[in-house]
C-alpha cells in the first residue's frame, strides 16, 4: 500500500513539474532603456512559451533559437532595426514563433525563417532591408501573413529550397524592385483574398524550377507581369483581379501547367494570358479584356483548352495560336466581341484548333466569333 501512495505522489508531483514547466512567461523590453530583445530571449526557463513585448525601436540583430516565443510590439510602435547587413534584423530558426505588430527593417534581408520551422506574422510591416528581401522563407520553412505589409526591398517575399507560405487578411507585397513573390526549388505559395501585390518593379508573382502558386482573390496590378510560372504549376481561380501590368497578365513558359479561372484580366500592356515553350494552359470562365496584344496568346508548342471565357476589346486578337501550338474550345461558348483584329488567329500550318465550327472532331461549336482562314483543325 505505501508503495501505490509512493507511486501516486510522484506521479502527482510530475504532472505539477510538467504543468509548471508549460506556464506562459513574459517579458517587456524598452529599447529607449538600452534593454534588447536577445537578452530577453535568453531569460527564464526555455521549456516555457515566451512573450517579448517591445517598446521604441530596438537596433539589434534578433536570432530566435527557442521555440513557443511571440514578439510584440506596444503601441504607439515597436520595431527591430538591423543596424547593418551582416544578418538578418530577425531571424527565426526555432518552432512556433509569432511576430505581431511590429515594425521590421534593416539587415541582410529583414526577416529569415528557417526549416523546418514555423512561424506566423500578423499585422508586421516589413520594410527597407539593407540588403535582400524583406521577407525569405527557406530549407522547408513554413511562414503565415496575416495582415502584412512587405514593400520597398528587393522581392517582397522569397521562398527557396521547400519553403511555403500564405498570404492572408489583407496583406499587401508592394513597391519592391524585384518581385513581389519569388518562388524557387520546389516552393509553395498560397494567396487568398484580399491580398494585394502592387507596383514591383519584376513580376507580382513569379514561381521557378518545380514551385507551386495557389491564387485566389487577390488583386495583381502595376507589376512587369501580374503571375510569371516557368517550369512550375500554378492554379489562378476565383475572382483575381490582374490588372494594369506592363506586360503581361499570366505567362506560363517552359513546361509550365496554368488552371486560370473565374478571374476578370484586364488593361494589361501586352497579352492577357501568355503561354510559350511547351506550356500548358486551362482557362474557363475568364473575362479577358482590354489587354495592348491579344487576350490569349498560345505559342511555340503551347496546348491551350478554354470554355466560358469572354473575350473582348482587346487591341488586336481574342485568341491567337501559333509555332505548332494547339487550342481546343469546349462547352460553355467562349465569347469574343470588339477585338481589333480577327478573334481567332492561327499563324501558321502546324498550329491545330478543335471546337470550331468546320473545325471540330466531334462536329461541336464553342467559340462564337470570327477565325482566320489559315486555322485547319486537327484531322487536317
Amino acid at each position: 500500500m505505501t508503495q501505490k501512495y509512493l507511486l501516486a505522489a510522484a506521479l502527482l508531483a510530475a504532472g505539477v513539474v510538467s504543468s509548471a514547466a508549460a506556464e506562459p512567461i513574459a517579458y517587456t523590453v524598452d529599447c529607449a532603456k538600452g534593454q534588447t530583445i536577445g537578452a530577453a530571449l535568453a531569460r527564464g526557463d526555455a521549456r516555457k512559451p515566451l512573450t517579448v513585448y517591445v517598446r521604441g525601436t530596438c537596433k539589434e540583430y534578433v536570432h530566435v533559437t527557442r521555440d513557443d516565443v511571440t514578439l510584440v510590439g506596444i503601441p504607439p510602435g515597436g520595431a527591430v532595426q538591423g543596424p547593418g547587413n551582416a544578418e538578418p534584423a530577425i531571424h527565426i530558426q526555432a518552432d512556433r514563433v509569432f511576430l505581431q505588430d511590429l515594425d521590421v527593417s534593416g539587415g541582410a534581408n529583414a526577416v529569415i525563417v528557417g526549416g523546418p520551422f514555423l512561424a506566423s506574422m500578423t499585422r508586421v510591416v516589413v520594410h527597407h532591408p539593407a540588403a535582400g528581401a524583406a521577407v525569405v522563407v527557406r530549407a522547408g520553412g513554413d511562414l503565415g501573413l496575416d495582415d502584412c505589409t512587405l514593400m520597398n526591398a528587393g522581392n517582397g517575399l522569397q521562398l527557396g529550397r521547400g519553403g511555403s507560405a500564405r498570404l492572408i487578411g489583407g496583406t499587401e507585397v508592394r513597391d519592391n524592385a524585384g518581385a513581389g513573390i519569388y518562388a524557387s526549388l520546389n516552393s509553395t505559395i498560397g494567396v487568398t483574398p484580399e491580398t494585394k501585390i502592387l507596383n514591383n518593379a519584376q513580376h507580382g508573382i513569379q514561381l521557378e524550377d518545380g514551385s507551386h502558386g495557389s491564387i485566389n482573390g487577390a488583386e495583381i496590378a502595376g507589376n512587369r507581369s501580374g503571375v510569371l510560372a516557368s517550369g512550375s504549376t500554378v492554379n489562378i481561380a476565383g475572382g483575381n483581379r490582374i490588372h494594369d501590368n506592363r506586360e503581361h497578365g499570366v505567362v506560363a513558359q517552359a513546361g509550365a501547367e496554368a488552371l486560370v479561372a473565374s478571374n476578370s484580366i484586364f488593361a494589361n500592356g501586352q497579352n492577357g494570358v501568355f503561354g510559350y515553350l511547351g506550356a500548358g494552359l486551362v482557362l474557363r470562365g475568364n473575362d479577358i479584356a482590354g489587354n495592348g496584344q491579344t487576350g490569349v496568346y498560345c505559342r511555340a508548342d503551347c496546348t491551350l483548352q478554354i470554355s466560358g471565357a469572354n473575350i473582348h476589346d482587346n487591341m488586336h486578337h481574342a485568341v491567337l495560336v501559333m509555332l505548332g501550338s494547339r487550342a481546343i474550345f469546349t462547352a460553355p461558348v467562349t465569347t469574343a466581341t470588339g477585338n481589333g483584329w480577327e478573334d481567332l488567329w492561327c499563324g501558321d500550318s502546324e498550329t491545330s484548333v478543335d471546337g470550331v465550327d468546320g473545325l471540330s472532331v466531334d462536329g461541336g461549336d464553342f467559340f462564337d466569333g470570327s477565325v482566320s482562314a489559315g486555322c485547319t483543325g486537327f484531322d487536317d
